[in-house]
């Protein structure tokens, strides 16, 4: 079972991974193109910038996504490790449940708001801007995937433990 539990973790991951990695490469060839534009040609375009940032917001997001699956984010551990193994799997589970529902919040105001704006345009390339805005729901939604495979590992976990 620990196998398939491991393989659907990483079932996430990579494709998250890749989608950075080709969003970084894309922000990469927009700002060369504009830079070509306005320099070499004399005549630059609208839209790259606004492209770039709307890219780096999605990079932004789904890189904070994917420090959450490494446990990479800031954490204070000095009164944790005060207590007892018990009492630490108690405030590991606590905190992770208020993440997850602070996570599924900003999900659902997320998607909320990004249908809320689909009718405004964004000035330079004239997209509707629920593309942009569904960086956070979408980016929330799989840290809130992350964050529920964590509390069920530390549940098997605290299962397993016991004699």
């Amino acid at each position: 079972m620990k196998p398939l539990f491991e393989l659907l973790k990483s079932l996430y991951r990579k494709p998250v991974e890749w989608v950075c990695g080709l969003l970084m490469a894309a922000i990469t060839g927009v700002v060369f193109l504009q830079v070509i534009s306005r320099y070499v040609f004399h005549h630059p375009f609208d839209w790259p910038e606004e492209l770039a940032r709307f890219l780096f917001v999605w990079v932004a997001l789904l890189g904070a996504a994917l420090a959450l699956r490494r446990g990479a984010h800031f954490s204070i551990e000095a009164l944790v490790h005060r207590v007892s193994k018990r009492g630490q799997w108690i405030i590991a589970l606590l905190i992770h449940l208020v993440l997850a529902l602070f996570i599924l919040t900003v999900t659902i105001k997320g998607f909320a708001l990004a249908l809320r704006v689909r009718e405004q345009l964004s000035p330079g390339m004239e997209i509707p801007m629920t593309f942009p805005y569904l960086a956070v729901p979408i980016s929330f939604a799989v840290m809130l995937k992350y964050i529920l495979t964590d509390i069920v590992k530390l549940i098997r976990e605290e299962r397993d433990s016991k004699p």
